[in-house]
């Protein structure tokens, strides 16, 4: 379990983020929702201890991140940020292998080719990375932080991926390959998921769960049927929407391009 209790986060008298409670198990996949600067990334940095300050207060495997030395943590939670800046001109294959740890040669060949191919980006094993586009990029580092927790040689510890916006550059056919892979990993591996999001419908489609996040604070949280309601996304977004329920399939959220009543 990844856990975290009660967090409070300022910076200069600033609320980044209010009493923040949040438990990811593994075999879920939580989407965090919610306007810009609702508090999404900074709660995705306190998860992930990039914010030294409340590793103790974040709890992976009932252990706070604080007890774990930097490899330990490494095979137990990848995380990748909302960007990514690389400069030095490595092949994909390269860039892939970055996240291996204590990995033979054969295994690390084996899972780069893997998680490459996960994310369809084998065509570009080869290529400098210098050289991708936008949405090549963004499925490299996917395959990196993918290929990073699966390696764990610990079948039985619980792991966990921190997700960033990671579809904010991917047409709609990768939007959708990316979280049919998370989902089967979620499913078919003893992995935890929490994916920052913009996209309701993504949203909708694939989360096991929502924390929906409104001015630092947890506005709703649970499963998708009881946090994307046309109240909640209304009061949260100050955009008057559609939620258009399907018997067959997740619910739609449509915006209808009138203004809430903002307060």
């Amino acid at each position: 379990m990844l856990e975290i209790q009660s967090v409070d986060y300022a910076i200069d008298d600033k609320k980044i983020l209010n009493h923040i409670d949040l438990q990811v198990k593994a075999g879920e996949l939580w989407v965090v929702l919610g306007p810009n600067g609702a508090g999404k990334s900074s709660l995705l940095n306190v998860l992930s201890g990039e914010i030294p300050r409340f590793q103790s207060q974040v709890f992976l495997n009932k252990q706070p991140l604080s007890a774990y030395s930097a490899s330990e943590l490494a095979k137990l939670r990848a995380v990748m940020p909302q960007s990514v800046h690389l400069e030095f001109g490595f092949l994909v294959k390269e860039v892939v292998a970055l996240g291996l740890l204590d990995a033979s040669r054969d295994q690390t060949e084996a899972l780069v080719k893997q998680c490459l191919a996960l994310f369809d980006v084998a065509h570009l094993a080869q290529r400098n990375y210098l050289t991708l586009s936008g949405g090549e990029k963004q499925r490299t580092h996917l395959a990196r932080v993918m290929a990073q927790i699966l390696t764990s040689r610990s079948q039985d510890a619980e792991r966990f991926l921190l997700l960033d916006e990671c579809t904010s550059n991917l047409d709609l056919a990768h939007q959708q390959q990316v979280f049919k892979v998370l989902k089967r990993c979620v499913t078919d591996q003893n992995m935890g998921v929490v994916a920052v999001l913009h996209d309701l419908n993504l949203a909708s489609q694939f989360a096991d769960k929502i924390l929906l996040m409104h001015e630092g604070a947890v506005f709703a949280s649970g499963s998708v049927e009881t946090v994307l309601t046309q109240a909640n996304i209304e009061a949260v977004y100050q955009c008057s929407v559609e939620v258009i329920e399907r018997t067959s399939a997740w619910s739609v959220v449509v915006a209808t391009g009138d203004e809430t009543n903002k307060t």
